[in-house]
């Protein structure tokens, strides 16, 4: 018996191998970038990237929507290796200041470990525009989203409503972002582990607003055990 494979699912086939093979490329191209930052620094140009790579600058854009995709998948890159490093998973009990400080101190070794990466995503936009957006919001707002999620379940453990958890974590992000680049760029800058103390008892301040508003006193080196969503 033979058997016969039509025209459409041959095409289908092809394309399946191409959308693939496009995904791996545009994921290798990304990593050879953030080398090529690294190397040449946040001014790192789209040419110096592709040289980088191997490839002329028309050849790597058959792998993006022009610049802009570019600066999106290295922003995303970005906040997945961020995130990836943040005490942002509470799934066993753990004491609040110690998730806090958890998060902050990542952040800290984030951007001491990559400043050539967190300018270059300060400098170059998210849209054609130039004065678009800068990428980045990508990787903030990435990480909000997380530190929202860890907010939520901590209001929802003890009983309160988590509505506000979205815009705290937004305006979290911000101050932690600000703080940290005001102490690189400081002169005089407190030693690392006391201003990443000093940063995180700021942050949890935030945090325990809602908490005292609730009439609940917690001590936040006592561990407290997750609550997940019913």
């Amino acid at each position: 018996m033979s058997s016969t494979v039509s025209p459409g699912a041959a095409v289908d086939g092809r394309a399946a191998r191409w959308s693939g093979q496009r995904e791996k490329r545009r994921a290798e191209f990304v990593e050879a970038a953030l080398e090529a930052i690294d190397h040449y620094g946040p001014q790192a140009s789209t040419e110096q990237v592709a040289d980088h790579v191997g490839v002329t600058r028309t050849k790597l854009y058959r792998y993006f929507d022009g610049a802009a995709d570019l600066h999106h998948c290295i922003a995303r890159r970005a906040s997945d290796m961020l995130t990836a490093q943040q005490t942002l998973v509470w799934d066993g009990p753990i004491s609040p200041i110690q998730v806090v400080t958890g998060t902050v101190s990542m952040h800290v070794r984030w951007r001491i470990d990559h400043p050539n990466l967190y300018e270059y995503l300060n400098r170059h936009s998210l849209s054609d525009d130039a004065h678009g957006v800068a990428a980045i919001h990508d990787v903030n707002r990435a990480v909000a989203a997380n530190l929202a999620e860890v907010i939520a379940t901590f209001y929802r453990t003890l009983g309160i409503d988590e509505r506000s958890a979205v815009p705290l974590s937004i305006g979290a992000v911000g101050f932690v972002e600000s703080s940290v680049t005001h102490w690189l760029n400081d002169p005089e800058p407190l030693p690392r582990k006391q201003f990443t103390t000093q940063l995180a008892e700021w942050m949890w301040s935030l945090l325990n607003t809602a908490v005292l508003k609730a009439g609940i006193q917690l001590d936040p080196h006592q561990p407290v055990a997750p609550q997940s969503r019913q």
